[in-house]
């Protein structure tokens, strides 16, 4: 019984030291894991906090894809205050904030980290005529219709202030488009499709009486009715009719009917008749 009880007290013992060294290095590595854990920590930290990793300006902004829009414009559309974190930047929110403020199609922001800088890709609105209204139309009651801006292939308005354009800019669009109401901007895609394929010159659309389409052309004042799907053959007709002006012998064309486009007439100032009330000719056949 005294060698059992003797070895019993040894074992203990020897536990005992096994579970301290064990208890003592789980302790270790603990601190170890905080010490490296916290060094990380305070490494990441002081690396994001350094200038190799700061926007410090728009200028390490870079815009690619505009035409319209100015780089300094995008660049000023982005909300960032400087010095800002390039680790900070959330992408997605600056390009759905850039489609917001700008006439854009689409916005696609990413970082860039050596060099730090943030990288823009556009895809702009195209204008393709610009928008007239022909009147002061915001009195109750009263048709109402787009402000004077820019309009696209695809039927979107946009203010002039949008590219920063003046009245005599150059890259104004050539085509002016009068008197379109909201109600009928819809149709405007399928209009600007068929009419930028014209042979003949298109100078100015007015829509504001949409009973008749006129269209101001190098062949004159063209009246083409409501508008409906017959808008392409209305033009193949006036292409057929170049030749007016040599087959009316220098009569002044008052306008041309295409509301038929398959019975056009003219309407013609006769040189003994008066220039307001013109008269009606049959147009000559192609």
């Amino acid at each position: 019984m005294t060698d059992v009880s003797s070895v019993s007290r040894d074992q203990l013992q020897s536990r005992r030291q096994v579970l301290r060294r064990q208890r003592r290095r789980h302790i270790g590595q603990s601190l170890w894991r905080f010490l490296a854990l916290s060094g990380l920590t305070a490494i990441v930290f002081w690396g994001f906090t350094r200038p190799i990793w700061l926007l410090q300006s728009p200028r390490q902004i870079q815009v690619t894809g505009n035409h319209w829009l100015s780089t300094t414009t995008v660049q000023e559309l982005i909300p960032l205050d400087y010095p800002q974190s390039l680790f900070q930047v959330e992408p997605e929110v600056i390009a759905n904030q850039l489609r917001q403020r700008a006439p854009l199609v689409s916005a696609e922001v990413t970082r860039q980290f050596l060099p730090p800088r943030l990288k823009v890709k556009v895809q702009e609105r195209v204008p393709v005529a610009v928008v007239l209204s022909p009147g002061d139309s915001d009195r109750p009651g009263e048709t109402q219709f787009l402000p004077t801006g820019l309009i696209d292939a695809q039927g979107a308005w946009m203010p002039k202030s949008s590219f920063g354009l003046s009245e005599a800019s150059a890259q104004l669009p050539t085509l002016r488009l009068r008197g379109l109401q909201p109600q009928y901007q819809r149709y405007w895609p399928q209009v600007y499709e068929t009419i930028r394929t014209s042979p003949v010159e298109i100078r100015e659309i007015d829509w504001h009486d949409p009973s008749n389409l006129v269209l101001h052309t190098d062949l004159g004042v063209v009246y083409l009715g409501a508008y409906t799907p017959d808008l392409e053959q209305q033009l193949a007709t006036l292409d057929r009719m170049r030749n007016l002006p040599e087959q009316l012998g220098g009569s002044q064309v008052a306008h041309i009917d295409l509301s038929n486009p398959a019975s056009p007439s003219v309407a013609i100032v006769g040189a003994d008749s008066d220039p307001a009330a013109p008269e009606d000719a049959t147009a000559p056949s192609p």
